[in-house]
């Protein structure tokens, strides 16, 4: 039958068409989704120990995973069974978490057994995992506490809630997920409350010394699991695990009497197998004999359930480490520094004198022997060291016996003097005398050294300390801020520039309210920009510390700023300006302090850089000979401004093409660099050498140079020069018909040049390209030919003109 064809039943049909053409096409984008979804990773390791899911980073919570890794577990079979059992019963009530209370003795090996329990549960709490240690001498608030885990958990995009909110902000974030808590070493129920997560399918493992009774009313599903010595067979298990060789079988008598040395404590056992893994030269017998020889006579201590593997570490130390053990024993807390180890060891022996760093090698040998715990600061480098609590009881036994009355009364007495010593420092002083001084007489890892330790006495306590010239308090922010830019100051010596630029981030927010700090730091953060050829943000960034510093009255750090802002201009091309700013510095250093005074030199080399770089070449090298008089004296203590002011000196010469000259002053330079085992400025030296022969096509000199300059560089941080360095090498690679070589090298060259914001460098980078690639496609180059794009026709770049920041 024929089908009519009704014209009032077009738009209909049409209607019909949309609709199911685009529920098709919403099919199909779902099914396109779904299936990049399954494909793609679900969750994608962020470094730090973080992990994101892998969707949309934008919208999804952050993901931590805060587990160690698992350590060697033996004869916990049975304890991990029951906690499996009590995971997999289906619970009754799901308002809150499962929780699982690990109690024993100290040592007996429950934080273990909680971070083995938790790795093997990990996949069934997505959400996070979280550790937070309790410590026994810890007065931080259940807010401070939370806030660990509301860091651990907010998203970069979410707002940070206010320490009022962060119960109620944990509490419903734990809610609906599926987190896993670990609570090590708690003394009490009112402690971990706060911290327990609120949804039915979270997990909380608590490791205590007692059963945390009270706890129980307000988790009713609450596991609690005793954990207690592990018997015989298993520590000696352990032992030959930890031992290595067949040397527990080879004299079980003697494993035995070790094992039972250790009454089955882990903890003992893994001193026990520290000390033995390293003397394996040693047999069993040996260290039995040394253990007996060094025990102490009378009653055990009842807190300590294995003083005889103590005895037996102790008696595998040096007499040196033994008597730096026993005067641990007098320190008031188990949170030890090596100034306080120095201290008490001065306080012991008042006429005798240790050398450096002495005390630090002590802690650290004490670590490895088990008797110390060794934590590095991440930022600042600092090592810090936690006396384990057997430790500072055993120590304080054996000190006991060891050390007379008097002698532990003087040794207090300098503990307690050094101390008032360090809060009554003047920082400015201190960095002037120390971090400064030794910067500028090239003693890098001194100052390294000692801006570290300052940044650490910074961070010790949140006293307000007397500054020495006002006579008004400084806050411990701004103490903090001003160490920070001395340190970013040292690590851009090294150049080291991404650590240097995030010290200046904190330093700004730190010292926000300091006129002080926001000048240095700004001065700082302004160098390092010049030094990557970022030159409106360098500007920027200097004009306001220009601003500050005037403000804060800072005469030295004005001559600093005014020294930045002349190689600012002199890279703008601003003579009038540059000269001008020259004349401003000079006139602070002429009548002001012997400090301002010493910053003479870095203002002639920085004026120095302006005529160079305006076409006057005699009054700069008036100027750059003026400085190094200022500062080739031994007397001066200005070494590394001397080594820095003969390389530009250098640079001067090759850009007039004086290149035999040029390279004298090249190699002194770089013979005071290696003197004061300054990589990156030899590097800049062996690049302006390189350079010199290559100015002269003598490639066989030229390549070594900067090849040797370019790896320097690569393993420094300083991207710019590190482009610089590899755009020569590619010239040079060019010549030598390496083209392959050259070619890899400026492709890489033009991404980092755009990156860091230099334009002639990409364009230079560009034009060698695209020399290099026409001769790769056997295509001859133009003579004064200029690449797609445009730009001037020579391949020749101006001299770079990098000035140390100091």
């Amino acid at each position: 039958m024929a089908i009519l064809f009704r014209p009032w039943l077009l738009p209909t049909i049409i209607n019909i068409t949309a609709v199911s053409t685009g529920a098709l096409l919403m099919f199909v984008l779902l099914a396109v989704v779904r299936r990049r979804r399954a494909a793609a990773p679900p969750v994608a390791a962020v470094p730090g120990g973080l992990e994101r899911t892998a969707d949309s980073p934008r919208h999804q919570p952050v993901i931590p995973a805060e587990l160690p890794p698992p350590g060697l577990l033996v004869g916990r079979d049975d304890t991990l069974a029951e906690m499996w059992t009590y995971l997999s019963t289906p619970a009754e009530d799901r308002s809150g978490p499962r929780l699982i209370v690990l109690h024993g003795a100290r040592g007996v090996g429950k934080t273990a057994l909680a971070i083995h329990l938790a790795h093997q549960v990990a996949e069934e709490y997505p959400d996070g995992q979280l550790l937070f240690r309790f410590d026994r001498a810890d007065v931080t608030t259940p807010e401070e506490r939370l806030a660990v885990f509301v860091w651990a958990l907010n998203g970069p995009k979410e707002r940070q809630p206010a320490p009022t909110e962060y119960r109620s902000w944990y509490h419903e974030r734990t809610r609906r997920r599926r987190v896993l808590v670990i609570l090590d070493d708690v003394e009490s129920a009112e402690q971990i409350l706060p911290l327990l997560p609120a949804g039915g399918r979270c997990l909380a493992v608590v490791t205590a010394t007692g059963e945390l009774p009270t706890l129980r009313e307000s988790v009713p599903h609450l596991f609690s699991v005793p954990v207690g010595p592990l018997e015989t067979p298993a520590a000696t298990k352990l032992l030959d695990e930890l031992v290595g060789g067949d040397r527990v079988p080879q004299e079980p008598t003697q494993a035995a009497r070790i094992v039972a040395e250790s009454a089955g404590y882990p903890v003992a056992l893994s001193i026990a197998g520290a000390v033995l893994a390293g003397r394996r030269n040693w047999t069993l017998e040996v260290a039995v004999r040394r253990m007996e020889e060094a025990a102490t006579t009378g009653p055990g201590d009842p807190d300590i359930a294995f003083t005889g593997v103590l005895d037996l570490a102790y008696a595998l130390l040096t007499r040196a480490e033994q008597n730096a053990l026993l005067v641990l024993g007098l320190a008031d807390t188990r949170q030890v520094q090596p100034w306080m180890l120095a201290a008490l060891l001065r306080g012991q022996r008042p006429d005798e004198q240790d050398p450096p760093g002495l005390a630090a090698r002590l802690l650290d040998r004490l670590a490895l022997a088990r008797f110390a715990e060794r934590q590095v600061d991440d930022e600042s480098g600092v090592s810090a060291y936690t006396l384990p609590w057997y430790a500072q009881v055993y120590a304080a036994r054996r000190m006991g016996t060891a050390l007379d009355p008097e002698t532990q009364q003087r040794i207090r007495g300098a503990l307690r003097t050094e101390r008032e010593g360090r809060v009554a420092r003047d920082l400015e002083r201190q960095l002037g005398q120390t971090v400064y001084q030794q910067l500028d007489e090239g003693r890098l890892n001194e100052a390294l050294e000692s801006a570290r330790e300052l940044l650490a006495w910074c961070r010790e306590d949140d006293v307000r300390r007397v500054d020495s010239r006002s006579g008004a308090t400084t806050p411990a922010k701004v103490r903090e801020g001003l160490a920070l830019v001395a340190l970013g100051e040292v690590v851009a010596e090294f150049g080291w520039i991404d650590a240097a630029a995030a010290y200046v981030r904190e330093a700004r927010e730190l010292g926000s309210g300091s006129l002080l700090v926001r000048a240095r730091a700004l001065r700082l953060s302004g160098s390092l920009r010049l030094g990557q050829r970022q030159i409106p943000e360098a500007e920027a960034e200097l004009g306001e510390a220009l601003e500050a510093v005037r403000e804060a009255g800072d005469d030295v750090e004005h001559i600093r700023v005014l020294r930045e802002q002349i190689v600012l201009q002199a890279l703008r091309g601003d003579c009038a300006q540059g000269r001008r700013y020259a004349a401003q510095a000079k006139q602070l250093c002429a009548p002001q302090s012997s400090a301002a005074r010493r910053e003479l030199p870095g203002i002639l080399l920085a004026h120095g850089v302006v005529e160079q770089m305006c076409a006057d070449p005699e009054r700069a090298r008036e100027l750059f000979s003026e400085a190094e008089k200022l500062t080739a004296d031994p007397a001066a203590h200005q070494q590394l401004r001397c080594c820095w002011i003969r390389l530009q000196h250098a640079r001067l010469l090759l850009q007039e093409e004086k290149f035999d000259q040029s390279r004298e002053f090249a190699i002194t330079a770089l013979s005071g660099f290696t003197r004061l085992e300054h990589r990156y400025g030899a590097g800049h030296a062996r690049l302006e050498l390189g350079r010199a022969y290559l100015a002269e096509q003598n490639l066989e000199r030229a390549i070594p140079l900067l090849e040797e300059s370019h790896g320097t560089f690569r393993r420094c941080g300083d991207r710019w020069i590190m482009t610089d360095a590899a755009t020569a090498l590619a010239q040079a690679y060019h010549l030598a018909d390496r083209v392959q070589e050259a070619s890899a090298l400026l492709k890489a060259a033009k991404q980092t040049y755009t990156r860091v914001g230099d334009a002639y460098g990409h364009w230079l980078a560009a034009r060698l390209l695209w020399e290099v690639e026409s001769e790769l496609r056997d295509e001859p180059t133009e003579a004064g030919g200029s690449p797609p794009g445009g730009g001037p026709s020579r391949t020749r770049r101006p001299h770079a003109t990098t000035v140390a920041a100091r």
